[in-house]
């Protein structure tokens, strides 16, 4: 069981059809991913006869996953530790040293391994193309954007030499961000880059991001009892993941100066605003991870204002909206500083795009000046690149077609275009079960850790009653 589930993790979309196709994995496979996420994969298999597909064709099509969408295993103590249930004991051992460079356990060392099957159902879209062929990137997303943007520069050179020609880069979510950290870091990129497409990019960060740091993974179960695995000071060593933050308020779309941020009525670059009643040398560490992701924002927002507006042209995005979101923190005046003592702002005010949202991450956050498309879906963050209509249009734009998604997120929201074609295509792969309602995303539903109902939850995990854990992400 363990070594099936190992391979089938670090294999590619064509090696995992390969593996379901085979009747004598079913069974356990079914274990490692319950029966509605299995089914899923099996009407792949049916769709996509494993045999003939190719993935060895030169790739001409990149896709960055986001956020904890790669997953990571250890060289040294063994295992796939981002994320097995079989591993989950191992998940703090993910912390990394205080410049987020290393793991803190120099036997670990932890190496991302493949792209998780969350994105199955894209792959399978671009596969429907007959003209695209996709590497799937895995990359570390607990450590600086900046280590992973050079492992993907040469990735982008191997792919353009080997395809004979530039190639695009397709990014979900934090993918967006390494795609346009690499960018500019690396600008020789740009003749061996086609197009690039965000789909659901915390550009401008997102504060579900700021509501983990407050306070660690609470709110939603499955997140919750994840926190019995990661704990806060593994959490804040994590300086892919708090990179993710709102960007401050000089960079942050519409704060006009001397005007609150639309996130936060703190200032979420000073650590000892966080109220986390830090010591000295933790205080110290996260208030240099806070500038370090300060930095950023304010170097890709100089970069892409100052970006030649033929090179924006060939960038394009589509933004999920209909969703509730966490849209901001703010303490009550007067009162202490536990989580309880915040208003978290989840209603949405359709039109406003600092209160309409994906799930997770809010229109102003989503949408770059400039770009040569803007494109709205009513979707849910996680699920929205194997939506049909969305990856349909990545591909148009790709070939030089007209998108047809929706200009603006009010239309997007008509009747006219809501479907059934705005679903996913493999919703237990992408989420974490039904098709999400639009309902509150459980910020104020307080489920603590400590609490009996996670005690139920965790004897599931540990009988492997809980397959969906395996498909827990921050963003």
């Amino acid at each position: 069981m363990v070594n099936l589930v190992r391979r089938f993790v670090s294999a590619t979309f064509e090696e995992r059809l390969s593996l379901v196709a085979d009747a004598t994995n079913r069974a356990m496979l079914q274990r490692h991913l319950g029966e509605e996420a299995l089914a899923e994969y099996l009407a792949l298999a049916d769709q996509f006869d494993s045999r003939h597909l190719d993935g060895s064709r030169p790739p001409n099509l990149i896709f960055l996953p986001g956020v904890m969408g790669s997953s990571l295993a250890s060289m040294g103590l063994g295992g796939t530790w981002w994320l097995d249930i079989a591993s989950r004991h191992h998940i703090a051992d993910l912390r990394l040293t205080p410049d987020g460079k290393v793991d803190a356990d120099p036997r670990a060392r932890v190496e991302p391994v493949s792209v998780m099957g969350m994105y199955e159902g894209f792959f399978a879209g671009v596969y429907t193309t007959g003209n695209l062929q996709h590497l799937a990137f895995a990359y570390d997303w607990r450590k600086p954007l900046r280590l992973s943007a050079e492992s993907l520069r040469s990735t982008v050179l191997s792919a353009a030499e080997a395809s004979g020609g530039p190639v695009h880069i397709v990014a979900h979510s934090m993918g967006g961000l390494l795609a346009r950290t690499t960018l500019m870091l690396y600008p020789e990129l740009w003749p061996h880059v086609g197009k690039v497409v965000f789909i659901g990019s915390p550009h401008y960060g997102s504060p579900a991001i700021a509501g983990y740091l407050k306070n660690h993974l609470w709110g939603f179960e499955l997140l919750a009892l994840l926190g019995r695995y990661l704990d806060r000071s593994a959490l804040r060593s994590l300086r892919g993941v708090l990179s993710l933050l709102p960007a401050p308020a000089d960079v942050y779309p519409g704060v006009a100066e001397g005007t609150a941020h639309p996130c936060a009525n703190f200032d979420l670059y000073d650590v000892d605003a966080w109220r986390l009643g830090l010591g000295g040398t933790e205080r110290a560490h996260l208030q240099s991870a806070l500038d370090d992701a300060a930095q950023l924002h304010r170097e890709l927002h100089s970069w892409h204002m100052s970006l030649d507006p033929d090179l924006r042209e060939r960038m394009a995005t589509v933004v999920g909206v209909g969703y509730k979101t966490l849209f901001r923190l703010a303490y009550h005046q007067g009162f202490g500083h536990q989580w309880r003592h915040m208003d978290r702002v989840t209603a949405r005010q359709p039109g406003v795009a600092d209160r309409e949202g994906d799930g997770r991450v809010p229109v102003a956050s989503a949408v770059l000046p400039g770009l040569g498309d803007v494109r709205y879906v009513r979707g849910e963050h996680g699920r929205l690149p194997t939506i049909p209509s969305v990856y349909s249009d990545v591909f148009r734009f790709l070939s030089g077609t007209a998108m047809r998604l929706p200009r603006s997120a009010t239309e997007a929201l008509d009747d006219r275009h809501l479907s059934e074609a705005d679903a996913s295509t493999t919703p237990a792969l992408a989420g974490f079960g039904a098709e999400p309602t639009g309902e509150d995303p459980g910020y104020l539903g307080l489920a603590e850790p400590d609490g009996p109902e996670l005690d139920d939850l965790d004897a599931a995990l540990a009988e492997g009653r809980l397959p969906a854990f395996t498909r827990i992400r921050l963003l």
